[in-house]
């Protein structure tokens, strides 16, 4: 893969790739400082329909930060700590010996509860999903807070009760009203309505990725019902755009400036590792977490390896979606790689490639 020396070579890149795969498709969202360098789109949305920048693409686990920033607004409101049990506000959660688990362990993956015995997301409905996993069984042999693995599902029905609880309302109507909506992020959902699935739905892009048994497409995740449906741990709809809009928005507020979801203070504490550099027991591999988005981005899959100590994002695998900040370098990233890589390799070295332009952008 010859190196790109301008952004237009890194779309031509692309091209070039994806024409060996039908229906691959990619979009991308690239700043320095607040400022756009690239907002385009390769490929195609759904058969036969080209992908455009405005597109909407499914976010996968890049969604989660948005419901951590709902559970840091309850920090900010004074209904929560960081350092509170949950079983104190959610007493089921205290079953099968998860009774001293905080709300800082449930954001940092770190609690020991990873593994649900059910149907998950989109085959049970969300209330029993809640349910099930208050009451599910910890870990053997995990320590709170000092062992850590990535939890896909269960921490976020949990976050989710919990904003649900102490909010008296749903917590896709919290994301919306409160966060993505202050934030101009106009063409983002948490989860459709029937009004906005219509409106959404001639710009849906199909999902995307490779398994090692070969391209995978998954329109039901761009149906009516899976759009509708209340997904805390990987749900999520918009373009890239959008979610670069979060992190601009969130690097400002980290420097004090601009309006955020959340205070300055508690940002800042969300971005900031509880535990360093830790062995992830699922991933079986060393990386960094803060309270709600990964840190030290270049620890974690499809980032490649420029990214800072302290830099923070999120990454989802059905689609390829990396995206996240450097604090560093005032650099944002957002794309969604479709059925680009295996193993995060090539999502890898092209996220090199745009890193190197962006940070060597003007100011």
């Amino acid at each position: 893969m010859s190196r790109p020396s301008n952004f237009a070579d890194v779309r031509h890149l692309l091209q070039t790739r994806f024409q060996q795969r039908p229906y691959a498709a990619a979009q991308l969202y690239v700043s320095r400082h607040g400022r756009p360098l690239l907002n385009t789109a390769v490929g195609e949305a759904q058969p036969g329909v080209p992908l455009t920048a405005e597109s909407i693409m499914y976010w996968s686990c890049a969604a989660k930060p948005l419901l951590a920033l709902a559970v840091g607004q309850l920090i900010d409101d004074g209904y929560l700590g960081f350092d509170d049990r949950v079983a104190d506000h959610l007493p089921d959660f205290a079953a099968g010996g998860k009774g001293d688990i905080t709300v800082e362990h449930i954001l940092s993956h770190a609690g020991g509860f990873r593994f649900p015995a059910g149907p998950g997301p989109y085959r049970e409905p969300f209330d029993d999903a809640v349910r099930r996993v208050l009451r599910m069984e910890g870990e053997a042999a995990w320590t709170p807070g000092e062992d850590q693995g990535y939890h896909q599902d269960t921490a976020w029905y949990v976050l989710a009760a919990l904003v649900e609880s102490l909010r008296g309302h749903d917590f896709t109507e919290v994301i919306h009203t409160e966060i993505t909506k202050p934030l101009g992020m106009s063409s983002t959902w948490a989860a459709m309505t029937p009004e906005g699935y219509a409106s959404a739905a001639p710009r849906l892009a199909v999902p995307t990725f490779v398994s090692p048994g070969g391209i995978r497409r998954w329109p039901y995740l761009i149906s009516r019902a899976a759009c509708g449906t209340k997904n805390p741990c990987y749900g999520g709809y918009g373009p890239m755009s959008d979610l670069g809009r979060l992190y601009e928005a969130s690097l400002d507020a980290t420097q004090g400036s601009g309006e955020f979801a959340v205070s300055a203070r508690t940002l800042t504490d969300m971005v900031a590792s509880p535990r360093g550099r830790s062995h992830d027991r699922t991933f079986k591999r060393d990386c960094d977490y803060g309270r709600g988005f990964m840190r030290d981005l270049s620890g974690h899959w499809g980032f490649g390896t420029r990214w800072s100590g302290s830099s923070f994002g999120t990454c989802g695998l059905v689609g390829h979606v990396c995206a996240g900040a450097d604090p560093r370098t005032g650099v944002v990233i957002a794309c969604a790689f479709g059925a680009l890589t295996v193993d995060g390799e090539d999502t890898g070295q092209i996220m090199d490639y745009i890193y190197d332009l962006a940070a060597g952008s003007p100011i």
